[in-house]
């Protein structure tokens, strides 16, 4: 069984989506805007870039979709953005299923340029992790379709062009075991890397301190081992475990616990008793303040935003809620944590809305962004 979807609210932004190429020659665009709030979507190859208006949340296309893939075989992966959006990187598939790394510049707009400035040829990469210092970036290597599973860590030196250096440092093997080791992304400040395996006991999580110099991994400590099998979220500085209301019978809880190797007490422990939500949630989030959480709630279709009152020892109902999306999550905060871009089930349209990080307060924007069916979407910071 694969582990179930870890949640790391703090790393840099991403949307699981993906794409590749090689060369020079970089088209310009015609939009001047330089700095702030940029939001990606992305249909397989055809990325459309928005820059946002932080005081109106105003949506502008930058310039019109860029298709990134080389055929219409080919198949995007993962697109994720650098740290300073001055380039992103894509996973992606050609016909023959080899996987490919693709960089691409960005223009003053937050725009890819194309062709890619760089592609490498990969097998089996997957969870590409950029370090929020833009100098290294971390992927998982899975090898091994129906077990036993060999998982390998790369680490990719980044050039200041944003290039990849084309040979990743093999830093740890794991296995061969009946179930994958996992990469799940790291702190806000890059200073721990975390990784998990689905055992048969249940799932084990584990964190590698990471040398800021050198992107080299010290040895693993075990971060949490939750009794049963549910779904953990990592934050800078708590550890939100909960069971998931559709897999999961009653009583359901979400328990926080700070983030310590392998802590022995949790802070709150919130069932239904506390607050409803906590017991019907389907899905959990935390915001990267990590004050609040974000609870998918089936039985009131909505997401709904809980405060974390730690001197009480409590979660509290803010009031505040996203309506039901048309995914789980189905929502992506901004790597600032001060907006919140949300696809909603009601419209299959992505609805921005600032976040209040002192009071819990979603306020809406007028405007909202269509999209296909098919497709993703990955804030970004310029």
């Amino acid at each position: 069984m694969w582990l179930r979807r870890l949640s790391i609210s703090f790393v840099a932004s991403a949307v699981s989506l993906l794409l590749g190429c090689q060369a020079v020659n970089h088209s310009s665009s015609s939009s001047s805007v330089s700095s702030g709030e940029i939001l990606y979507v992305v249909d397989n190859g055809n990325v459309t870039t928005y820059s946002i208006d932080p005081a109106s949340l105003q949506p502008s296309v930058a310039e019109t979709p860029v298709n990134l893939l080389p055929a219409s075989s080919s198949s995007l992966l993962q697109f994720v953005p650098a740290p300073n959006d001055n380039s992103v990187y894509v996973l992606w598939s050609d016909s023959g299923q080899q996987e490919h790394l693709s960089t691409y510049s960005t223009d003053p707009s937050g725009v890819p340029q194309v062709p890619a400035i760089q592609t490498l040829d990969v097998s089996s990469l997957s969870q590409l992790n950029i370090h929020p210092s833009g100098k290294f970036a971390y992927a998982m290597q899975v090898e091994g379709s129906y077990g036993p599973f060999t998982s390998t860590i790369f680490l990719f030196h980044i050039r200041r062009s944003g290039m990849l250096q084309p040979k990743g440092q093999v830093l740890s093997k794991y296995g061969p075991s009946p179930t994958p080791t996992l990469l799940y992304g790291m702190t806000s400040t890059g200073t721990e890397l975390y990784l998990g395996s689905d055992q048969q006991k249940g799932p084990v999580y584990w964190e590698r301190s990471v040398n800021k110099q050198t992107g080299t991994l010290a040895a693993q400590v075990l971060l949490l081992s939750p009794p049963i099998q549910d779904t953990t979220v990592f934050g800078t500085s708590l550890i939100i475990d909960y069971q998931n209301s559709l897999n999961t019978a009653p009583p359901r809880y979400v328990t926080v616990f700070p983030n310590t190797p392998n802590p022995r007490k949790h802070l709150i422990q919130c069932g239904s008793a506390m607050l409803s939500a906590c017991g019907d949630t389907s899905n959990v989030q935390l915001d990267p303040s990590g004050q609040y959480l974000f609870m998918t709630d089936p039985a009131s279709q909505q997401v709904r935003v809980g405060h974390i009152n730690l001197a009480k020892h409590t979660i509290e109902d803010t009031g505040n809620f996203l309506p039901l999306t048309a995914q789980t999550p189905g929502f992506s905060f901004s790597p600032d944590g001060k907006f919140v871009y949300a696809l909603l089930a009601s419209d299959l349209s992505i609805h921005i809305f600032s976040f209040d990080r002192t009071t819990g307060i979603l306020t809406e924007g007028s405007t909202t962004i269509p999209i296909p069916a098919s497709a993703g979407f990955a804030p970004a910071l310029r």
